[in-house]
């Protein structure tokens, strides 16, 4: 207790302690160790106090840490407890012993407590995210809608900022939606950016598809967008304009590729003649024992279904004898050279390939690598009009074994093939790109060359830009965004213009890859999981601290049971 008078507080001082329990309490005079005995059973229970504490935090904060990683793996929340907590104790079990399994038991993974984890440790990154955005002077959204296994309309939507002198990307958010129309896509994405602070006006870029809800002219979310910022541009995904291109075939390569297709889907497509054929591949020694279905979605897809069959042509011939009409196409040598240039030609496929790697690469190596492809399309058509046919590997092969000579209207349309591609190059790309080559002083600034459309004051920033020697002499070309950021202060005029052309998207991969996140997340026996943070935990960029997480949560924890 705390002495209520002078006179108490005075006697709990060390010197006069002694002298009241001789004068008052005589009969304790000769019991000191009593005393000392509680001091120390005190003492005792205080230090047991803060080691359950510690355990107990302790528990907590391992609790953090497993919940993060199944969250980055997308696991249902009850494997914590059905599989992750049981997995630990055994080890521990089989490594220490009992006394060490109890402490283990501390951990709390009970579903609840992994979705009520998952749900701070989401809230801490969103809130992470939006401090990071809101220091950054602009940001870049990208943007795309999908549904998911329980038919819901899915809105998500990815940002992209200066962090550390740098561009990062991240997801911003992921929201259902009733009906993916543009007014309902905008609404969601303003009543989001308002709720969090952030500025319409900041917004300098927005990456989506080519669909009407999206890029429309009089009410699209692209519209909505740049009423709200006029300096705002949209960016169409360089991945559906390649797919786009990809997608022009002559009606007898048409042909073709639907034949091929159905031959496909004949095996493929029902479970005894897929296995069968699986058989029959495992007898022969094949190096494949099946073939690929067919998706509308990419030439990536078409150009892999191709090749396997060309791959699998003899086996599948033999397969198919006396049992349908298709046998007749893998017998006509005119077919099987159209097929394996088709095979060829997913050459496409390399360049899809980059496109989805390429959030990082800025726009002008994107539209290089473009750029180097169409050209590369009209090599191939001068190859093909001389009778050289290296370039096409599968089809050179397939002539040189047969003997073939490829007849003028196969070689003519092949040659026309080529040419529809670049044609289809250039509408696609080639305004984008025109436009490019004007701000090539952005991945170039110490040229001699000043753009005609440069205002004074940049012009004047350039010109002492690209006369200091030293600036010149630390450039680097794939850095562009650090070595625009370490110039800012210098030359703002330059930093503003070329960070509105490094900064945006130039594809809207990262939308498709969290679709398929989502996938694995939200299962037939997930259907009626809200995703949204367990989403971001498995797609962000942000190392969540658990630590910190922990204490701004900091709540009685019980075990789990």
């Amino acid at each position: 207790f705390l002495p209520q008078s002078k006179d108490m507080q005075v006697s709990m001082r060390p010197s006069k302690l002694t002298r009241h329990i001789e004068t008052k309490h005589s009969h304790f005079t000769n019991k000191t160790d009593f005393f000392q005995r509680k001091l120390l059973d005190m003492k005792s229970s205080k230090n047991i106090v803060s080691h359950f504490i510690n355990i107990n935090e302790n528990a907590v904060y391992a609790s953090y840490l497993i919940n993060l990683r199944i969250a980055r793996a997308g696991k249902p929340h009850t494997i914590g407890e059905d599989l992750v907590l049981p997995s630990i104790k055994d080890a521990v079990g089989a490594m220490f012993g009992e006394k060490e399994v109890k402490e283990i038991e501390r951990i709390p993974l009970s579903n609840n407590t992994v979705a009520r984890r998952i749900d701070e440790m989401a809230e801490w990154a969103e809130d992470e995210l939006i401090r990071r955005v809101v220091c950054s002077k602009y940001y870049m959204l990208q943007l795309d809608e999908s549904t998911d296994v329980q038919g819901l309309s899915q809105l998500l939507v990815f940002v992209r900022y200066i962090w550390q002198n740098d561009a990062h990307e991240d997801i911003l958010f992921c929201k259902p939606i009733s009906r993916g129309t543009a007014e309902e896509i905008f609404n969601a994405i303003d009543s989001y950016i308002k709720e969090k602070g952030l500025q319409w006006k900041n917004c300098f870029g927005i990456c989506t598809d080519g669909a009407r809800a999206m890029c429309g002219k009089n009410s699209s979310v692209v519209t909505r967008v740049l009423k709200q910022s006029p300096c705002a541009l949209w960016t169409h995904c360089s991945l559906h304009r390649e797919a786009l291109v990809s997608k022009a075939l002559p009606n007898d390569f048409k042909t073709v590729l639907n034949t091929a297709v159905k031959i496909v889907n004949y095996i493929k497509t029902k479970p005894l003649q897929a296995r069968l054929f699986q058989k029959l591949c495992e007898e022969m020694g094949s190096l494949h024992t099946s073939l690929l279905l067919h998706t509308e979605v990419r030439w990536l897809s078409r150009g892999k279904v191709l090749t396997r069959l060309v791959e699998l042509r003899n086996e599948v011939t033999i397969y198919l004898e006396g049992k349908t009409e298709y046998i007749e196409s893998l017998l006509d040598k005119e077919f099987i050279l159209k097929l394996t240039y088709l095979a060829d030609i997913s050459k496409l496929n390399e360049l899809n390939l980059y496109l989805q790697g390429s959030n990082e690469s800025d726009i002008f190596v994107v539209h290089d690598r473009i750029r180097a492809f169409m050209k590369k399309l009209m090599l191939w058509k001068s190859c093909i009009e001389d009778g050289k046919y290296d370039c096409f590997e599968t089809l050179e092969t397939f002539i040189i074994e047969n003997q073939v000579q490829p007849k003028t209207n196969v070689l003519s349309a092949i040659s026309t093939h080529l040419s529809l591609l670049k044609n289809n190059f250039d509408a696609y790309f080639g305004e984008d790109m025109k436009k490019l080559d004007s701000l090539n002083w952005i991945c170039n600034p110490f040229q001699d060359r000043l753009p005609s459309s440069m205002s004074t004051k940049a012009s004047e920033e350039l010109i002492d830009l690209s006369e200091d020697t030293s600036l010149k002499n630390s450039f680097n070309r794939k850095q562009l965004m650090k070595f625009w950021h370490s110039v800012a202060g210098n030359y703002p005029c330059l930093f503003d213009e070329a960070i509105k052309v490094l900064l945006p998207f130039s594809t809207s991969y990262l939308c498709e890859a969290g679709f398929s996140a989502m996938i694995s997340i939200k299962t037939k026996y997930r259907n009626k999981l809200d995703v949204s943070n367990s989403l971001r935990l498995k797609v962000t960029k942000i190392e969540v601290d658990a630590k910190a997480v922990m204490i701004k949560n900091r709540k009685q924890i019980h075990p789990s049971h």
